[in-house]
């Protein structure tokens, strides 16, 4: 595939009857779509008051620059949390809005405590508009408690004025962070994966596992090219010394043919109930002037058979307003979120 040509660990996929690439959708040239940044993590560093570089520990599960920083290595983490939600780019009032969804995760999805720190999570965040990233790393919580990656819009594909950022607990050690500019989109679209080192339980023995962020393209028009943008997702989760993964967030399902690309793709759907009413995550809360019926926009796609299960989903944020009580009252979102958890098997039984 001529798309990872200058990537070359980047594997073809491993399944029957690829589907056929689309026609690229941006302006780019060839050679700008193939390649996967890799964006910096960033920890709020409170002596300086500051955000700060913090590097990762790379893809060997047993290495020296892990053995170097011994007294700061994580403690053995085998299951994790994964939240992920559409933070609504396009209403205004992003900054309350953003608040709001932020303290609905700590205090209802977390259940954090004052002062207590989240169980291990990454926070799967998609259209955070450009303006409120600086309001974003303001945030107490977010600061104490998590590393974040992207730090600026910089990251994203040029020209655009929202994107993707994933919180991920501290206390996680993270390999590395790759983000990749879709090459066929007219939405500035990317995926942003985050591999991280969980333990097989009652083992000290880890396996890397990627967490792709991920927003395909929107709308009708959009449908020829998410198939190929889920498909350069997946690839993500069999990269060489990558143990599978999850791939989560605003899949855009909205017509009868977006049913199976997951499938198509060798992945599975954590959801397992159908498309029922108490599955879906759209069309309830504003911001719908095509009239698209509600659906299951988003979800939560796993690479089997690699040692762990996920659960499967719940939706947050329902209902849920800022100025609840006033004339002013406005959805924190259109998109209701999804929370689950991914949980490492023991290591005899998880093949």
């Amino acid at each position: 595939m001529a798309y990872f040509s200058r990537f070359p660990h980047f594997p073809r996929p491993r399944w029957n009857n690829p589907m056929p690439m689309p026609q690229p959708m941006s302006q780019r040239t060839e050679e700008d779509q193939q390649i996967p940044f890799i964006p910096p993590v960033y920890k709020f560093r409170p002596s300086k008051k500051e955000w700060k570089h913090v590097p990762t520990t790379g893809l060997r599960t047993n290495s020296d620059k892990e053995q170097a920083s011994e007294d700061r290595t994580p403690p053995p983490c085998s299951q994790l949390r994964i939240i992920t939600w559409n933070v609504d780019m396009a209403s205004p009032r992003h900054e309350e809005r953003l608040h709001a969804a932020l303290r609905h995760i700590e205090d209802d999805v977390l259940n954090c405590k004052e002062g207590q720190a989240p169980v291990p999570c990454c926070i799967l965040l998609q259209e955070v508009r450009d303006t409120i990233v600086p309001f974003l790393l303001k945030d107490e919580w977010v600061r104490r408690w998590f590393v974040v990656t992207p730090f600026t819009k910089d990251k994203w594909p040029e020209g655009a004025y929202y994107g993707n950022i994933t919180l991920v607990s501290r206390s996680l050690n993270i390999a590395e962070c790759h983000i990749l500019h879709y090459g066929f989109t007219s939405m500035q679209r990317t995926s942003l994966c985050v591999k991280l080192k969980l333990n097989f339980p009652g083992s000290q023995e880890k396996a890397v596992i990627a967490i792709v962020n991920t927003h395909l393209e929107s709308l009708p028009s959009g449908a020829p090219a998410r198939p190929k943008q889920l498909e350069m997702c997946a690839r993500f989760l069999r990269l060489e010394g990558v143990h599978g993964g999850v791939i989560a967030g605003d899949m855009n399902a909205i017509g009868k043919e977006d049913a199976t690309i997951g499938k198509d793709v060798g992945l599975r759907d954590s959801w397992r109930k159908g498309e029922v009413e108490m599955g879906k995550t759209w069309g309830y809360q504003g911001q719908n002037e095509g009239g698209f019926p509600c659906n299951r926009l988003d979800k939560v796609f796993y690479l089997p058979g690699m040692g762990y299960k996920v659960d499967e989903p719940k939706r947050i944020g329902l209902g849920l307003k800022i100025s609840e009580e006033t004339n002013n009252a406005m959805w924190v979102s259109d998109h209701y979120g999804l929370e689950t958890t991914l949980r490492m098997k023991p290591r005899s039984t998880s093949a």
